[in-house]
């Protein structure tokens, strides 16, 4: 290693220290990094110029600091990484999934995005999709780094961890232990004290059950639970709840309108592709249904033997047992030309008619349920219209597929220039 990157790693390092003696005494704080075993000391040693201690809501976190706005240390604490203090407001921050991407950009903080992850192309689309039809705001991915090797996206490159140098990363330590992508402790705690923090909680994704090292320390949260923990990182708990009000509002506003449940139509989300169909099961618990779960909807696989999934898969003659009356697209907001010859062809099928969904055209592209809280506003509003149409207005189409399609004001269910004041802080 040379001069220049011990230096770096020194700096970096100290981001995570706690301050004072006690940093001597203890080492590493609790959530920068963890012993062999994969637990973590999750006694907190109060910095010594720590004044005030203030318990928020709970979607948000504790948070300790020796002064108002930006200045001063304080720490966040969140399942399963423990309690992480921050010498300052972080200004890089890896977002690897877009859920933590859109939320720095909604609070604010979407300059200090350094990189992002998997495919670019496919993350820059999910996220710009919805902000094109912002004024003012914008996600520049083009030229952000990646921690994932450009020949497989599927993988991480722990040397671009380094390059990138991070104040906190963005992604939860226990899915990096997990099959998909089998690091050891040690390569996670090197990256902690070297460079920064982890700050994730994956597996309230769909509630899933972490790996072995983690499963006693783990906590399922709501995704406006999780919202509120990175806003706290951000230090941004007024844009948070701002944008909360925001949703809620929206909510309830389509919850009030609701037919009753025996007259809501049954829904499909499924993954598509060469004629054959993966049901997903948005009932169950997790975040990733975040922008389908107000809408209490009858999964049209219920009724049926389906195994949700990569596990399952569905060719058009289940389609027709199965009978849903909508069915939408996971994450084909992404996905541009590709769902729309993809669309051609499934409506054009030879069975197509016996589909009542497809009968009726009503095959639509959903969003992604990685979401932060301007794509789940977007999301929330997209499926009110591509669901109830005689009651929140027709869903105007794909359009070219780049980005959100255009709705005339008196027709949409939240107000785009409040997004962007809050965005900006002006509200």
């Amino acid at each position: 290693m040379g001069e220049d990157d011990a230096s770096r790693i020194g700096l970096t390092r100290r981001r995570c220290l706690k301050r004072g003696g006690a940093a001597a005494a203890g080492g590493l704080l609790a959530g920068c990094t963890s012993d062999p075993s994969g637990s973590t000391d999750s006694t907190a040693t109060e910095t010594a110029d720590a004044t005030a201690t203030t318990t928020t809501s709970p979607t948000e976190t504790e948070t300790t600091t020796d002064g108002e706005g930006d200045s001063g240390s304080y720490s966040v604490s969140m399942a399963p990484v423990g309690e992480v203090e921050f010498d300052a407001v972080p200004t890089s921050v890896l977002t690897y999934y877009p859920v933590s991407a859109d939320a720095a950009v909604a609070f604010g903080h979407g300059d200090a995005i350094t990189g992002i992850g998997y495919d670019k192309e496919l993350f820059g689309n999910t996220v710009d999709y919805y902000y094109d039809a912002l004024d003012g705001v914008e996600f520049e991915w083009e030229e952000l780094g990646r921690v994932t090797p450009a020949s497989n996206p599927n993988a991480l490159d722990r040397e671009l961890f380094y390059e990138l140098d991070s104040d906190v990363h963005f992604l939860d330590p226990a899915l990096l232990r997990s099959s998909s992508f089998d690091w050891s402790e040690d390569e996670v705690a090197s990256i902690a004290s070297d460079v920064g923090p982890w700050f994730g909680n994956y597996y309230s994704r769909t509630n899933a059950e972490p790996p072995e090292p983690y499963r006693d320390r783990y906590e399922y949260y709501t995704l406006w639970e999780y919202l509120g923990h990175i806003a706290a990182v951000f230090r941004e708990e007024e844009r948070y709840r701002a944008f909360k009000s925001l949703r809620d509002e929206l909510v309830a506003r389509i919850q009030a309108d609701l037919p009753p449940v025996s007259e809501r139509p049954s829904l499909a989300v499924v993954a598509y592709t060469g004629g054959t169909f993966w049901p997903y099961d948005f009932t169950q618990e997790g975040y990733l249904w975040a922008h389908l779960r107000p809408f209490g909807m009858p999964n049209a696989f219920a009724a049926t033997d389906a195994e949700t999934g990569s596990g399952g898969s569905y060719d058009y003659e289940a389609m027709v047992e199965t009978a849903p009356d909508v069915v939408l697209r996971y994450w084909g907001t992404a996905l541009g030309d590709s769902f729309s010859s993809n669309r051609e062809a499934v409506l054009s099928d030879p069975l197509a008619d016996e589909v009542p969904a497809f009968r009726d055209g009503r095959y639509f592209p959903s969003g992604n349920g990685m979401q932060g809280p301007i794509m789940n506003l977007f999301q929330l509003e997209m499926t009110a219209k591509q669901l109830f149409p005689d009651r929140f207005g027709e869903w105007p189409g794909y359009g070219d597929g780049e980005a959100y399609p255009e709705i005339p004001e008196d027709g949409r269910l939240f107000d785009r220039d409040r997004v962007t004041d809050i965005v900006t802080g002006e509200f």
